[in-house]
């Protein structure tokens, strides 16, 4: 008799836990936020990476973080959306700045690095595609990242 009460409660024991095994487990929602960050250089009050929630126009960014007195907001689409992982380089105001979008051949060929075909290539670029921001000009055959960082305190839209 001993032997059936064991067998018996071995038998409960199983189904107890097959039925434990087998609930289902309750759902646990984490709101999860999506930051995105953007490296900001030059005359921003606030310069290296900055994250942000949501979508921010360059607009919307500068009034969050703030720029310099001698900022150059000039080369800046302000409504145009912060893109993930973008870096926005914001220039000090310089006169003798050259535009990309008018610039004369002659102009171009002032800055440093920048020969007739390059200036003829920004041209040509231009003519088809205005310039939105200084970093389309590394969109052009033959300037690079290092050429770009080297001239962008130079160029304006």
């Amino acid at each position: 008799m001993k032997k059936r009460y064991q067998v018996l409660g071995m038998i409960l024991l199983i189904i107890c836990s097959v039925i434990y095994d087998y609930q289902k487990p309750e759902e646990i929602e984490e709101e999860t936020v999506e930051l995105s960050y953007v490296t900001l250089e030059g005359e921003f009050n606030t310069t290296g990476n900055y994250e942000f929630e949501g979508q921010l126009t360059i607009s919307e960014l500068i009034d969050e973080v703030g720029v310099s007195d001698e900022a150059n907001l000039e080369v800046l689409d302000l409504d145009k959306v912060v893109e993930d992982e973008s870096r926005i380089y914001l220039p000090p105001k310089n006169d003798n700045a050259i535009s990309l979008n008018s610039a004369t051949l002659e102009e171009l060929m002032t800055l440093s690095g920048v020969g007739e075909k390059t200036a003829q290539k920004i041209i040509d670029y231009r003519e088809t595609t205005p310039f939105e921001c200084l970093e389309d000009i590394m969109n052009i055959s033959g300037i690079g990242e290092k050429t770009y960082l080297n001239l962008r305190e130079y160029l304006c839209l």
